[in-house]
This record gives structure tokens, sequence and C-alpha cells, in this order.
């Protein structure tokens, strides 16, 4: 699908097109979402430029992600999609950009993308160029990372109210509840592949910013540049975030394997104990079990009385010396 921007009163006003009519010569920004081949062979006809396909911004090299070419700026970077529908997966986004217009290439609805189209009525003098409409979506970009890794911060302060929560009173005995801790070692565990995705996206934007600064030193304004500061601070600061999220991660994922080792010592110990104090009962009942003919305890009137108090009482004693000595 292809949407072009132009200004309509001094706001951008959007319009969707095909490759059927004719392009708009002032668009301002052009957005892909999801191309066609016949789309892509429309719009690199009409511009005047390469448009990169899928498996092109699929490279990880990065002079295959940034680089210029047929005097635009070609910049891929990679983003986290379908958070919201709990699905979150990595994306790669393209930016094409020149002085007159900017082309943006992606293969997924992006909330960031949703947002930005509302700051554009509430700001519209702020998006005339394509430079600042260029910043203006990293800035939405970095918002965006900034709200999963709020949610994702939530979510661990939950996890660890469920791994240290302590027993109240009447939650004792053995229907209190307990935490699952599989399922909290699974979460963690997506938790830090949602944050692995982040950084990566938190690099590619700062590489994206770093590259305009170079190559579009000349033609860049000054609105864009100040702007371009205070992404590169609000971005270096989540990388900061991110980081002790991370250790957070790391700290949580130790607690709760120990709580899982130690639950099931406890399984252990309660076998362990269960086969000692058992043991005994089962020496007296193996000795008295040998049919020989000369043993006495075989015709005594009250011998099977006998053994049978022998093993209890033999069961006793080392159950009674592990109260004792607080084993149990």
């Amino acid at each position: 699908m292809i949407t072009c921007y132009t200004l309509v009163n001094g706001m951008l006003t959007p319009k969707t097109i095909t490759p059927d009519e004719p392009f708009p010569q002032d668009a301002l920004w052009i957005d892909l979402l999801s191309p066609t081949d016949e789309e892509e062979q429309f719009l690199e006809k009409s511009l005047a430029v390469n448009i990169p396909t899928r498996e092109e911004m699929a490279e990880i090299e990065e002079s295959s992600r940034l680089y210029e070419s047929e005097r635009a700026l070609h910049m891929t970077t990679t983003v986290v999609s379908g958070f919201s529908e709990h699905q979150p997966t990595a994306s790669v986004l393209n930016f094409v950009l020149t002085p007159e217009w900017l082309v943006t290439v992606r293969y997924a609805e992006l909330s960031a993308f949703r947002a930005f189209r509302t700051k554009l009525s509430q700001h519209p003098g702020l998006h005339k160029r394509s430079d600042t409409i260029f910043i203006s979506l990293l800035d939405s970009l970095v918002d965006r990372i900034a709200d999963i890794l709020e949610s994702v911060q939530a979510h661990h302060n939950r996890l660890a109210n469920a791994i240290f929560r302590e027993p109240k009173p009447d939650d004792e005995g053995p229907k209190a509840p307990k935490s699952d801790l599989q399922s909290i070692l699974k979460q963690l565990g997506r938790s830090s592949l949602l944050l692995a995705r982040l950084s990566d996206s938190l690099l590619g934007i700062n590489r994206l910013l770093s590259y305009l600064r170079r190559a579009a030193s000349e033609w860049i304004c000054r609105e864009a540049k100040a702007w371009m500061k205070t992404v590169e601070r609000d971005s270096r600061s989540l990388g900061d975030y991110q980081n002790r999220m991370n250790n957070e991660i790391s700290f949580l994922l130790d607690a709760t394997l120990g709580l899982i080792n130690i639950e099931q010592n406890g399984i252990i110990k309660v076998f362990s104990i269960a086969a000692v104090l058992f043991l005994p009962p089962t020496l007296v009942g193996t000795v008295y079990g040998m049919n020989f003919e000369n043993m006495p305890e075989l015709s005594w009137h009250f011998g099977y009385p006998l053994a049978l108090v022998a093993m209890v009482v033999s069961a006793i004693i080392p159950y009674a010396w592990f109260k004792f000595r607080d084993w149990l």
C-alpha cells in the first residue's frame, strides 16, 4: 500500500494511491506498507531512486544498511512490532531520505507510526520538511520503545512480588498458594528476548542519527539538528535503563532457579527421610522373615506382636531424632 503525504493548508494530508494513478509531485512523505513488486517499481520510476526489497533490507552489515546513492540516503534499522498483541517480533524499517522527500518502507503495522499520525495533527508546523519528518518519526520510535520498557518494568515488578511474596498467616499449611516458578521462568526468558530486540532497535536508531549527521550536514535544517540531539539523549538514557533491567532479569532468574532448587531439595529430603525411617522396620521384618529351624522367637506365643512392636519402635526412634535435630 502506498500512502502519500502532501502539504495542504500547512498540514500533512495522507492520500492512498495505486500504481494506476499519477504520482503527486508535491509529495513530502511516501509511506510503503508491505509493498508489492508493482508498487515498488512504480515508486522507483516516479522518484528515480532505488527502493530496497525485503531481502535487501534484511542484510545485517552496516554498508548495506547505511549508504548513499542517487542523491538519497538509505537507512535501515530494526524495530519491534506486535507488542500490543502480545506477539513481539523484530521487523525491519527502511528510510530513503532526500532534501525534497522521505520514503519509508515497512512490512508491519507499527504503533509508532499511528502515534506519529496523531502528532501530525497536533503539531503541523513541525512537519513541513523531509528531515524534520524523519527526525519526528525516530522520536516516535524512541517514545514507543520507552512505553514498552515501562510496561516490561511493571511486569517485572509483578514477577518479583510473586517470587518473593511473604506468605500470609492464613496461607500457612499444605494448601497454601505457591508461585508457579516454571511459568515465571518462561516469562523472564521472554522478557530477556524482548529486551534484546529493543537493544537492537536502539542501536540502529543511534547509528541512523550518527550517519545522518555526517552525510546530511550540509542541507539538514537547524531545527532538525536540535531535535536530533534530543532524540540521541533520550535513546542513550533508554539504553542505560535497559541495561539496568537486564541486570534485574539476571537477578530474578537466579532467584527463581534458586527457589526451584530449594523445592527440589525439599522433595529429595522427604524421600531420604522416608527411606531412613523405613529402613529399621525393614531390617526387623527381614530378620524374622528368614525360615531357619533354630529361631526360638518363631515359636513364641507373643513373637508376632513383639516383632510388630520392634518394627514400630525402630521407626519412631529415628523420627524422634530427626525432630530433635530440627531436620523435619
